[in-house]
């Protein structure tokens, strides 16, 4: 941006009560615009020229235009965000087309461009622009420009993924290793490095599961841990005819192995009768899990070399023939920039399709900030209170901390943190497990305040 184009920006933290935006200067939403955003679209460039040859040999010649065409328009985006323009309506034949315009013409003229905006909808925003240029390209429509750097993040942790499978073929059905199994899952991003890191006492404490689970906390720090309450959740309905989990995937690479292994424990223990895997349409925050990363996953597994790894592939592949794990039917709600609380009134099929659930999972930073509305509440605030009424299941948020957003901690914790960790809010090195009740009653709906399920059911 010109120095001119500053003048209204703010060389402060992101106030309290405020949505997050990069607006204020000193944000974590200002540096990812400013600097992290350009090296990402940089990245989607870099992907398409080692795919040239790939893409010719597959598209015939005529890919090299479509490839020139779509480099141009990431060019061009680049310095849209530079010079903090104003978001542009979306003219090609993406199915969500009409929704994400409908959304940016009731956005108020400050709210629409990058820096002035909710950080959540200039992200989003410029995902969704990418995006357009595959989908209305000849040939490219198809290409996930993400899917090397995923799947080298599974390549990449071989050791990792042995001994994971080993630790978990032999886990009882109880609280201790299903609490294992979700911290492991909600640190798997560092859990290769940390595995290097760690020395092991005997050469079985590499199959160990209480071990591995201290490997993951290595040098962590849980803020907030609702496991057990999501353990209570699935126990009070135990040996139910139909137990339905919704999880809602976050990243793809060697946290999409661990989300696998926890699933099929959920479905191996019978704690769940199904499990429905919610991905992305689009590639989408440069590791998001589609369907075909779900798909390459097991056959990257099955194939693999150690036969408890293949078997461990072959066991999933069968799980969702079973459909004892399936994959949701595509939404392309949750590519789109709305805050969950407004899911209810702008896709009632969807919101309808959770309120199924006996337990709704949601993976990662991006759900977080979209449960809670890229909104900047008191740290003390109850994650109840901060959901604004979006309900419609039993509800379990598992995320790294990596930006501001952050609901449900003790009191005094924030300011303690702040004061030995100025960075802790964006280090990833904090977590959350957080659990909620559904809103459903059981109450007679004659005499109850809560009208919701007879919403639900008109």
């Amino acid at each position: 941006m010109t120095s001119e184009d500053r003048t209204d920006l703010l060389d402060v933290v992101t106030p309290r009560h405020s949505l997050l935006s990069a607006r204020f200067k000193q944000s974590f939403a200002y540096i990812a615009l400013q600097s992290r955003m350009p090296g990402i679209m940089q990245q989607v460039i870099n992907a398409l020229w080692s795919n040239e040859q790939e893409l010719k040999d597959l598209h015939g010649p005529e890919a090299c235009k479509d490839i020139r065409i779509i480099i141009e328009s990431i060019e061009r985006l680049k310095k849209e965000l530079q010079r903090d323009r104003q978001f542009q309506q979306f003219r090609g034949n993406e199915p969500d087309k009409a929704e994400w315009n409908a959304f940016i013409m009731e956005l108020p003229h400050p709210k629409r461009s990058y820096f002035r905006a909710s950080w959540l909808h200039s992200e989003c925003y410029l995902y969704r622009r990418i995006s357009s240029f595959f989908q209305n390209s000849k040939h490219l429509q198809n290409f996930d420009y993400f899917a090397d750097l995923k799947q080298e993040d599974l390549k990449i942790s071989e050791r990792a993924i042995l001994c994971l499978t080993e630790a978990t073929r032999e886990l009882g059905k109880n609280f201790v290793s299903f609490s294992q199994l979700m911290h492991i899952n909600m640190w798997s991003n560092r859990f290769e490095i940390q595995l290097n890191a760690f020395v092991f006492n005997t050469p079985r404490d590499k199959k160990n599961i209480d071990v591995l689970a201290r490997v993951a906390d290595l040098d962590k720090r849980l803020l907030v841990d609702d496991s057990n309450l999501v353990w209570d959740c699935l126990m009070k309905v135990k040996g139910q005819k139909s137990i339905i989990v919704d999880y809602i995937c976050d990243n793809a690479g060697f946290e999409l192995f661990t989300d696998l292994l926890f699933i099929e424990y959920l479905v191996n223990h019978n704690l769940v009768t199904q499990v429905r895997m919610h991905v992305k349409t689009i590639p989408w925050y440069i590791s998001d899990v589609m369907l075909h990363d779900i798909e390459w996953t097991i056959e990257y597994l099955k194939n693999y070399k150690s036969e408890v790894v293949s078997a461990l592939g072959k066991k999933l592949e069968r799980l969702m023939k079973e459909q004892r794990i399936i994959v949701a039917p595509p939404s392309h709600f949750w590519t789109g920039p709305q805050s969950f609380f407004v899911m209810f009134d702008s896709n009632i099929d969807l919101y309808k399709m959770l309120a199924q659930a006996h337990l709704i999972i949601f993976k990662g930073d991006l759900n977080y900030r979209k449960l809670l509305g890229d909104y900047i509440w008191d740290s003390t605030e109850e994650f109840i209170t901060c959901l604004r009424g979006f309900r419609p299941a039993n509800m379990c948020a598992m995320r790294n901390v990596k930006c501001e957003v952050i609901c449900g901690l003790p009191q005094g914790t924030a300011d303690r943190l702040l004061k030995v960790d100025p960075t802790w809010m964006i280090s990833g090195t904090y977590g959350v497990i957080h659990y909620t009740d559904s809103l459903k009653c059981k109450c007679d709906s004659r005499h109850s305040a809560c009208s919701l399920t007879q919403r639900l059911q008109h």
